[in-house]
């Protein structure tokens, strides 16, 4: 079943006063204007209409005093601000369409990772992420050709969040690929790492499963308290990650270029996620999050 519809619309979702809100939020965020005067200039509207949306800003606790935002309460108000949230217009809403065709695409390429993992833990599994590739895509093609048809029809902010949402459903792609060459490189090694360094693998894979779901959860469910629990994981996999490195310099020649081989792809997959998290948190709140580079 789809998840509960944060994308209720995408651009036309954004229509008057919470399109209004959510830009103030943003311009805040961006510009960091010094008076009302200036503020108003920037979003385009008069002072007195600025003056009753501030006040319901505050009220939430998302624009503190001096026109600053606060970015705790900006979370748990996401769902009156974000540009992703408005009223649906019926089953063929195009946000809609979108919204199913991503969770659509979430999903297959969450099964080619789960299908990497496998292989790397020698577990079985239904279907192998080559495998599902050609269906990955199939729906990453119907993303993007659904998010043109809807770019050409729609003006701003509608078009920004179509190519926001575009690039989101690259990055799903890339890692539905670094599934796929992970597990070729698993097929192609005969053996497998033992000891802590098998388990600090399993522990990083178990992380990037975590992010996914994390990013799942900002992205459908507007859940933006998460992305703090997203970041406490990506500070985990970045120490696993610098232990790892360190300890596959133990092994031998053969199995040192098979380890950093998947650990470098599995790095960038899990970053794909960290990025399009970070990009749907945006998306929401107008305001970019702090990033931890992987």
């Amino acid at each position: 079943m789809f998840r509960r519809t944060c994308q209720r619309s995408l651009a036309a979702s954004q229509q008057g006063r919470d399109a209004t809100r959510a830009q103030i939020v943003e311009t805040v965020d961006r510009v960091e204007p010094e008076t009302k005067a200036e503020l108003a200039q920037e979003v385009g509207i008069s002072q007195q209409y600025l003056s009753e949306l501030l006040q319901e800003l505050k009220a939430t606790g998302v624009i503190q005093k001096s026109y600053v935002v606060d970015n705790e309460a900006l979370y748990d108000a996401s769902e009156a601000i974000s540009k992703l949230y408005g009223t649906a217009n019926g089953a063929d809403d195009r946000g809609t369409s979108v919204s199913k065709l991503l969770d659509r695409l979430e999903s297959v390429t969450t099964r080619q990772y789960e299908a990497a993992r496998a292989a790397f833990l020698a577990e079985d599994v239904d279907r192998s992420a080559g495998t599902l590739e050609p269906v990955t895509n199939e729906r990453y093609s119907a993303v993007l050709s659904e998010l043109k048809s809807f770019t050409l029809t729609t003006d701003w902010p509608g078009n920004r969040v179509a190519a926001d949402l575009s690039t989101i459903a690259t990055n799903l792609e890339i890692i539905g690929d670094r599934a796929c060459f992970i597990a070729d490189v698993v097929d192609s090694e005969g053996t497998r790492p033992t000891g802590i360094i098998g388990e600090r693998m399993a522990d990083i894979f178990a992380s990037g499963a975590q992010i996914n779901e994390h990013f799942s959860a900002i992205l459908f469910d507007c859940e933006l308290d998460v992305h703090r629990d997203l970041r406490e994981t990506e500070e985990t996999v970045h120490r696993d990650l610098d232990e790892l490195f360190e300890l596959v310099t133990a092994y031998d020649q053969d199995m040192y270029g098979y380890l950093v081989t998947i650990t470098r792809a599995l790095e960038r997959a899990i970053y794909y996620w960290v990025d399009a998290a970070e990009l749907a948190v945006t998306l929401h709140t107008g305001v970019v999050p702090d990033h931890t580079e992987i």
